[in-house]
């Protein structure tokens, strides 16, 4: 669910989440929608224009300006005065979302942590913005699927994990909770090109026997059904919000034959990508 600085309170957000929709997008901000702090949530804030004012929390005082984004956690106090003509989003996020976050994920969005606002420069404030486009643009879709919604939000939050680590310091990365994390960037980036699990390895400058020791503690799956499950999650993504052909989405993915595509796609889902597109198309016509 969308909804604007005007409409937010704790109904409009339950209903989202009993709708089984764990992330709510907020198109615009104002100090009293951001100060209205929902239980049981965490929220991220990107502003992208702003010329002033402040945010005050339990820890620090901030002076706001364009480009910030902030992680606003719970059982914290925040008091936000915006500037005139602040521009900004906010996700709204369940705390359910947390059990599927790592170790390190879950205490940077945790109330442990002392990271509540970054400075990203230009390409990574750019990297976080089309983070929040493409999740608005699930939660806005005729047919709505949370797992695609969940996994995006679970890339930006790994995002500004690397971001965080990348401006304090906090944790080396050769920690193994950071080396799955490393791999999880890797094959978001590289997943449509590079499917052997040896490359992935080698980039981490580890074994793929330790990588797929870190990969099953952490994600409880070999690396290469991860690879896999990326795959089929964009295809997904593709299936439902691309007028693509479906030759056109396996090219797209990677895959020079056909045949292999829509046999990892039945393998992986129990139905082929025509009958699949075929009951998104039956949804949206019983939709409208």
């Amino acid at each position: 669910m969308i909804i604007d600085k005007e409409l937010i309170n704790k109904n409009s957000v339950e209903e989202v989440f009993n709708r089984g929709i764990d992330v709510v997008f907020q198109d615009q901000v104002s100090a009293a929608s951001l100060n209205f702090f929902p239980d049981n949530c965490f929220t991220i804030i990107l502003l992208d224009e702003c010329d002033g004012g402040k945010c005050i929390t339990g820890l620090d005082q901030y002076h706001l300006k364009a480009q910030q984004l902030f992680i606003h956690l719970p059982k914290r106090e925040y008091k936000w005065d915006l500037a005139p003509n602040t521009v900004g989003r906010r996700l709204i996020i369940n705390d359910a979302i947390l059990k599927t976050f790592s170790p390190t994920l879950k205490f940077t969005f945790s109330s442990y942590s002392k990271y509540e606002m970054i400075q990203p420069d230009d390409e990574t404030y750019h990297r976080f913005s089309l983070e929040f486009n493409a999740i608005r643009k699930e939660i806005a879709a005729d047919v709505v699927f949370p797992e695609l919604i969940n996994a995006r939000v679970r890339l930006l939050a790994l995002i500004i994990n690397l971001w965080v680590e990348h401006a304090y310091g906090d944790k080396a990365l050769s920690t193994p909770d950071n080396l799955a994390f490393r791999f999880h960037m890797l094959v978001d980036k590289n997943y449509k090109n590079q499917k052997n699990v040896s490359f992935y390895a080698n980039e981490l400058c580890i074994t793929p026997n330790y990588l797929g020791v870190i990969c099953r503690k952490q994600y409880k799956i070999s690396p290469l059904e991860f690879i896999k499950e990326r795959i089929i999650l964009e295809a997904k993504n593709l299936l439902h919000s691309s007028d693509k052909s479906i030759k056109e989405i396996a090219f797209e993915l990677g895959f020079q034959n056909f045949s292999h595509f829509s046999y990892l796609f039945r393998t992986k889902t129990g139905e082929t990508p025509k009958n699949y597109r075929k009951k998104l198309e039956h949804s949206n016509e019983i939709s409208s």
